[in-house]
């Protein structure tokens, strides 16, 4: 393997702490160690499940995020564009450190790392796995990887037949089949002793590399005996081959064989996913989805032989299909609540391929394409790490304050406010808790000691012991086209842009006519503040209020809180470049908004045009699998859209229809319920029973405190899909969040339900 030491300076503003600038302009890059300090201990796992440091005993919490740049889509589609993928990585990452996440997960394509027979293969693939490994570790980021996904390396293309024993089986039979095993076995073998050029040290004698998954999501098609033999034996090929480190195993999905997982004598710990707001949308999902996050139910926790033995880590959660900035605190929260000490987001977006956000749709995360969710992250890395493993803060709405963190849906806002950090992901009227002592401030949007003009995120670091800061710009952003839908390279979702935007900083250290001058490559930028204000580019600043003569970098040091960060690093994208393609719009049906959609795989819900001067018809089919409900939400508003206080609640009315044109409905279930949910999380509920014109009506007190469905769907299955019933009170028209129409279901019973409209008074 040729090792690739050399990346591009070009026009990326891009200076690494540890590169050698030649006068060609490349980055001579030498071999990456992390300090001897983190190679000193090891994370084990104690009798009672819990995560500790070998050193000293103490418990470990992890928060960060997956990132697949060195396989599959990401890798092909940075080809596409023509990007160095080494240099993409150190960009990315220098913004994943950025957010202050310590904590990096990928699930590995074997489909692109062995042979037919699990063989390791020398490739451009590992080597860059290998680079990003080196640079995660360089930032203080420790890894879990998991060893295979037994799926191709298409999505969202063609799978490419790459000659991998992948290919060979199907993953619902891989883990049965005593062939493909033996395979497994030489493949995990080889990884485990696998020599990481970048840092001299194999994966399993790498401490930062924290623990081994041995495969994600797996299908098991054998019995439990068979299952728990299977897993016995992987774990005991990594054993064989020196990992002596925490081993894990998915625990989320065959239900059917749960026991067969804690059965297993040789694995350490168990991993989980959660995504509250269900997948794959098609398009951008509003509302309040707080209350629907309160819990994580584990059905097993309390019956399960062996659960507290083992660690529990997250492997991938996210929120999807939102753009919110107030939902990864708590998420956080409500993981720390069941005892999570690993917790990472799948999937952070390269910078190259946010523009598009091509790599999964349903997902949507990056530092410059969305300021406001990545500063939520930030929010969130810094509240895991400080709530108590298993603490409770109660139920929505009385849960939006724990430790040093606040979240507010009305304001779209996550804050952690502590004695030495600020960071805010929108407006806030807050006061910094001690704007003296503060050493960091991340915030976008305005907040009583910075208000800035521009729509990108900002970073203040306190240099430490001085009273200099380094100020770091993120570019404009606008969003053009909702990102969750239809996706290629041809259509921009967001564009990033740089201006010139004015900034106004009030802190005692620098007061009111502080100098400032410009640090990152290119940046030739200073002056004198004037009442506070500069006006800046993107970009990285030093600010002191002493004189506009700077010390020397190297007699700066490092910022205090941010001590992974370079006095000089930037990494932003080409702005001002991207191929904009704007597609037209359909126009809204003023009857049912877009977030009125299916929330199950096996009913759908279509509009009936049957003509110009015909009304609006819905036609609900369903054939479902199971017992359980069909949900019907829509959203009355969200914060930015609320009924004048003055008109009251009334009464809350569905109309359903026997026949349109050439349609009929089987009619309305027994059971059926209408709902109104408010914006204190409170639902209440009453019977359908519909009159002679086929309408239901009713009135404000016929509806009963209930419990809420949550909807959209949460996954993995097994979570609860209810919320309890609250003692919120009964709010007015301009409280409503929501109207629901729950339906009961029989399995292999058909429906055919037509709906012209559901609206309140």
């Amino acid at each position: 393997m040729i090792m690739k030491r050399l990346i591009s300076g070009g026009t990326l503003a891009l200076i690494l702490a540890t590169a050698n600038v030649t006068e060609a302009g490349a980055v001579a890059r030498k071999p990456v160690a992390p300090g001897e300090e983190r190679q000193s201990y090891t994370v084990t796992v104690d009798e009672q499940g819990v995560m500790r440091r070998s050193d000293n005993g103490e418990e470990v919490s992890y928060y960060g995020t997956n990132y697949t740049v060195p396989f599959a889509y990401s890798y092909r589609a940075l080809g596409y564009l023509g990007r160095d993928r080494r240099e993409a990585i150190d960009r990315d990452i220098y913004h994943i450190a950025r957010l202050g996440l310590n904590a990096f997960r990928l699930h590995l394509w074997d489909a692109e790392l062995t042979d037919s027979e699990g063989n390791l293969l020398d490739n451009d693939h590992l080597d860059l796995l290998d680079y990003m490994i080196s640079r995660l570790e360089e930032r203080g980021i420790d890894v879990v990887l998991t060893a295979q996904t037994n799926f191709g390396n298409g999505y969202p293309e063609r799978n490419i037949d790459t000659g991998a024993f992948t290919y060979d089986f199907d993953k619902c039979n891989v883990h049965e089949n005593r062939m493909a095993q033996e395979i497994q076995e030489r493949y995990l073998m080889q990884l485990a002793e696998h020599v990481n050029p970048y840092t001299g040290r194999s994966y399993a004698g790498d401490r930062a590399i924290i623990a081994m998954e041995i495969n994600n999501e797996p299908c098991h098609s054998g019995t439990e005996k068979e299952v728990t033999a299977y897993i016995d034996r992987m774990a005991h090929a990594l054993r064989k081959a020196g990992f002596d480190k925490p081993i894990l195993y998915n625990v989320t999905h065959n239900p059917g064989v749960t026991t067969a997982y804690y059965a297993a004598k040789d694995i350490d710990g168990t991993t989980y996913q959660w995504y509250p707001t269900g997948l794959v949308a098609g398009h951008e999902r509003k509302g309040n989805f707080l209350p629907a996050i309160d819990d994580y139910t584990i059905p097993w926790k309390k019956t399960m032989p062996g659960y507290d033995r083992l660690a529990r880590v997250v492997y991938e959660f996210d929120p999807a299909d939102v753009l919110y900035s107030h939902l990864y605190p708590a998420v956080a929260r409500t993981f720390r609540k069941e005892g999570f000490q690993w917790i990472t987001q799948f999937a952070y977006d390269p910078i190259d391929l946010a523009p598009y956000n091509t790599e999964y749709p349903t997902h949507f995360l990056n530092l410059v394409y969305t300021p406001a969710k990545a500063l939520s992250m930030m929010v969130a890395a810094e509240a895991a790490r400080e709530i108590p493993r298993g603490a409770d803060y109660g139920s929505y709405p009385q849960n939006t304050r724990f430790g040093h963190t606040r979240i507010s849906y009305e304001e779209d806002l996550s804050e952690f406010n502590s004695p030495d950090k600020f960071i805010y992901t929108n407006n806030t009227p807050t006061n910094p808790a001690d704007t003296s002592g503060l050493q960091q401030i991340a915030g976008h949007g305005n907040s009583p000691v910075v208000e800035y003009s521009g729509s990108g995120a900002y970073f203040l670091d306190r240099l430490e012991n001085s009273d200099v800061w380094r100020l770091e710009v993120m570019p404009n952003v606008t969003v053009i086209e909702d990102p969750f839908g239809d996706t290629d390279l041809k259509n921009t979702k967001v564009i990033a842009t740089s201006a010139a935007e004015t900034m106004r900083i009030s802190l005692p250290s620098l007061g009111m006519k502080f100098y400032y001058k410009g640090i990152d490559v290119g940046n030739k930028t200073s002056g004198q503040a004037t009442e506070g204000k500069i006006t800046v580019m993107p970009g990285t600043y030093l600010l002191q209020a002493a004189s506009p003569d700077f010390p020397a970098p190297d007699r700066l040091g490092r910022g205090k809180v941010a001590a992974n960060i370079g006095l000089t690093e930037y990494a932003a994208p080409l702005t001002d470049s991207y191929p904009v393609t704007l597609l037209s719009r359909k126009e809204a049906d003023p009857a049912l908004d877009v977030n009125m959609i299916p929330e199950a795989w096996n009913y759908r819900l279509e509009s009936l045009d049957l003509g110009w001067d015909a009304p609006k018809f819905y036609e609900l089919k369903t054939t479902p699998d199971s017992d359980g409900i069909t949900v019907l939400k829509r959203y009355v508003g969200d914060k930015m859209a609320r009924i004048p206080e003055e008109i009251k609640l009334n009464s809350l009315h569905a109309r359903f229809i026997e026949e349109a044109g050439n349609h009929k409905s089987t009619g309305i279930p027994e059971g059926t319920m209408l709902s109104l949910t408010f914006i204190n999380g409170a639902t209440f509920s009453a019977p359908v029973r519909t009159d002679s014109t086929g309408t239901a009506n009713i009135q404000v007190n016929e509806l009963m405190p209930s419990e809420g469905v949550i909807v959209p769907a949460p996954y993995p299955t097994m979570l609860a899909r209810l919320t309890p019933t609250t003692d919120g009170k009964r709010g007015e028209m301009n409280e409503i969040e929501s109207v629901t129409l729950t339906i009961p279901q029989k399995k292999g019973v058909s429906q055919n339900i037509l709906i012209e409209r559901i609206w309140v008074e």
